[in-house]
């Protein structure tokens, strides 16, 4: 098969990976209420296979009340259940998500300063 060529074992071989986290990877959790209404949307794999992901936006349990955008893929063929779970997490609905640490991205929406650090003044351990 050439490089980059659509191949529907393996992507879907990938979306069964993704919701199977290995035990030997940390987890951390994160408890929260919904702030409004999760979604089941479509998520594209590799612009070439689209999967159903189920996608909640949560008020976290924490002193700063920080909002985690939390998405959640399913296989392909799995749309009913991810419209099903959808349906079931209202705004308000109070849930807990474990994460693999390794899948976590920070955005930081109201950065204050950026400094450009240049290689003399970087220091390495």
């Amino acid at each position: 098969m050439r490089h980059g060529a659509f191949d529907p074992v393996f992507h879907t071989a990938l979306i069964m990976q993704i919701n199977r986290v290995p035990q030997n990877l940390p987890l951390m959790q994160y408890s929260g209420t919904l702030i409004r209404p999760a979604e089941a949307r479509m998520r594209m794999l590799d612009g070439q296979l689209a999967v159903p992901v189920l996608c909640m936006d949560i008020e976290l349990d924490n002193a700063l009340h920080h909002t985690m955008h939390v998405e959640q893929p399913f296989p392909p063929d799995h749309h009913k259940q991810a419209n099903a779970a959808a349906h079931r997490l209202k705004k308000g609905v109070r849930v807990t998500v474990q994460v693999p640490m390794l899948d976590l991205h920070l955005v930081a929406r109201n950065a204050a300063h950026i400094h450009v650090i240049k290689p003399s003044e970087e220091q390495f351990s």
